[in-house]
């Protein structure tokens, strides 16, 4: 057993020794990773959000194993304390395979467990047991993302907005990787087991970085802002964003659009229509993301307004993370006051066959017929049918119909639970030649 100890440092020694020949002789540190806490930014009321990313530099190391990552506010007395502080991983934004078991060693996955200690903030991540499970970073300028994680304070107070790694990097920081062959510097020396935790600081070189982004002065961006009627006095209304900046939750207003108001920027919007703040599920759906380099789709389904035959207006505000409300976008729709419109034949005159396309403007309860220009009923197409709002079509055949001549198709569409809307028709004449 002495032996072998004494074989083992023997070796250990050696594989140093070559080490810092090769150090001394190119007289550059080699860099394996970089390991950065990105887009450090200001959450919802009293939290700060920020990145843990990992980038693979090289091709001298493959498998990332584990680490030990340690932080606190760049700030002069500021103190860190688990009586004050929480530290949480946002779930699902981690391109990490994680262990729902905490507390048990990972086999195939990683533990990433966040403490708070005093004076700094603590990122351990346990990774497999052996290589083959071990994520494989990609040789990018975005490698991986450890998790996007959550400071906040227990008080109720803003933290500062700035972070930093604890120094000396050696004594706070840890990062290794596991190996599928034995040592990557030289060949044919033995010194690594298959599936060894080989630390990338060997204290000769330093091969880690460590670094500190800030986000990016941050916008929210929209793509669209859309109110759609869809039928029987109601709308959805519905928007994406390309990146937002603080968003604490979205609202909309409406207003009743006259025809002396030129734009929508002057409608007064009396009515709040969908409101993040309100405890109703789709109202819920629209909090924000807070600050997000990439945006989301909202919906919100329905408002239900009074009067057809106006113009309904609606403004979409955010609200942001310091109390102001910030307008986005307008967009404004027309209650139809007809029910079925646009009833056209095509081909006509016909010999065979025609298509008939009509439009219903709501959703109604439809008849359709056929007479002939001495008012008689030659043919029922279909009666008391439901028809939803859009763009339809039905087939006219001369077999129907018993000599050429002209002809009426007369539609009767009856509005649907709506007392505000009479009974409407649309008659589309055709002439049958043999």
């Amino acid at each position: 057993m002495g032996v072998e100890v004494l074989y083992r440092k023997a070796k250990f020694s050696f594989f140093f020794l070559i080490l810092l020949i090769v150090y001394r002789a190119n007289g550059q540190p080699l860099s394996l990773a970089n390991v950065i806490l990105d887009s450090v930014t200001f959450g919802r009321n009293n939290t700060l959000e920020f990145v843990l990313r990992l980038e693979r530099l090289n091709e001298r190391w493959q498998y990332w194993a584990n680490g030990t990552f340690q932080f606190q506010f760049d700030s002069i007395d500021y103190n860190v304390s688990p009586d004050r502080h929480t530290i949480e991983l946002i779930p699902g934004t981690s391109d990490l395979k994680i262990t729902a078991i905490p507390g048990i060693l990972p086999i195939t996955s990683y533990i990433v467990t966040p403490n708070v200690l005093p004076g700094r903030f603590s990122i351990t991540i346990a990774g497999p047991k052996e290589y083959q499970n071990c994520i494989v970073p990609p040789t990018d300028n975005r490698g991986i993302v450890i998790g996007k994680f959550v400071i906040s304070t227990k008080d109720g107070t803003k933290p500062p907005s700035k972070l930093k790694w604890l120094e000396p990097y050696l004594y706070y920081q840890a990062c290794s990787y596991k190996l599928d062959h034995d040592s990557v510097f030289i060949p044919n020396l033995f010194k690594y087991e298959v599936n060894d935790n080989v630390e990338m600081d060997d204290g000769i070189r330093s091969f880690v970085n460590y670094e500190v982004s800030g986000a990016p002065s941050p916008q929210t961006k929209i793509k669209y802002f859309n109110a759609e009627y869809i039928g029987l006095k109601k709308l959805k209304i519905s928007w994406e964003t390309l990146s937002e900046a603080y968003v604490d939750g979205f609202i909309v207003v409406r207003g009743l659009r006259g025809p002396e108001v030129a734009s929508p920027e002057v409608v007064p919007y009396l009515d709040t229509v969908a409101d993040y703040r309100r405890s109703e599920p789709n109202h819920r759906a629209l909090l924000g993301l807070g600050t997000s380099s990439i945006g989301k789709v909202y919906n919100f389904e329905f408002d239900s307004v009074d009067y057809r035959g106006f113009e309904y207006c609606y403004k979409l505000i955010y609200k942001d993370f310091f109390g102001n409300f910030r307008t986005l976008a307008y967009d404004c729709e027309r209650i139809p006051n007809s029910i079925i419109s646009k009833a056209t034949a095509s081909p006509n005159p016909f010999s065979l066959q025609t298509r008939i396309d009509f439009v219903v403007e709501d959703d109604v309860v439809l008849d359709a017929f056929i007479n002939d220009y001495s008012g008689r009923i030659v043919d029922k197409i279909f009666e008391n049918v439901y028809f939803v709002r859009g763009q339809h079509s039905i087939d006219i055949y001369s077999y129907n119909l018993a000599q050429q001549g002209l002809y009426n198709v007369v539609f009767i569409a009856y509005p649907i639970d709506d007392p505000t809307v009479e009974i409407s028709r649309a008659i589309v004449k055709l002439q049958l030649i043999r």
